[in-house]
C-alpha cells in the first residue's frame, strides 16, 4: 500500500490537499497546485503505475506544525508521461502534461 504521508517531514506534519485548476489544451493538459510556502527542493512529482503523485512540503506552518501537501490522480494512457514538465512560482506548482502520440488526431485523405 502507497504511503501517502509526505517525504522527510515530522510526525507533527499536517496533511492538506491543494486546490488544484485543471485545464485541458490543444497541446495536452495543465495542472496547477496552490502550494504556498513551497518550493523546487520541497516538492517531490512522481508517475507510477499511472498514477502521478505530488507531495510538497511548506514553509507554513498550521496547528503548530509543517504543512504537508498531497494529491494523486490517475492518469490517462493519452498522457506522454516522458514528457511532463514542471515548474514553481509564487506558491504555484504547474505541471504540463503533454498528449501521447496516440492522443492525436490523425487524418485521413480520402481520394
Amino acid at each position: 500500500m502507497e504511503d501517502k504521508k509526505c517525504f522527510s517531514v515530522p510526525e507533527n506534519a499536517v496533511e492538506v490537499r491543494p486546490a488544484v485548476d485543471v485545464i485541458e489544451e490543444d497541446c495536452g493538459v495543465k495542472i496547477m497546485f496552490e502550494v504556498p510556502g513551497a518550493n523546487s527542493g520541497s516538492i517531490d512529482v512522481s508517475v507510477e503505475d499511472g498514477v502521478l503523485t505530488m507531495r510538497a512540503v511548506s514553509s507554513l506552518t498550521r496547528n503548530g506544525g509543517p504543512i504537508c501537501y498531497y494529491r494523486a490522480f490517475q492518469l490517462s494512457d493519452m498522457v506522454d508521461v516522458s514528457g511532463i514538465q514542471a515548474k514553481t512560482q509564487d506558491g504555484v506548482l504547474t505541471l504540463c502534461l503533454p498528449k501521447s502520440e496516440r492522443a492525436t488526431v490523425h487524418k485521413i485523405k480520402v481520394e
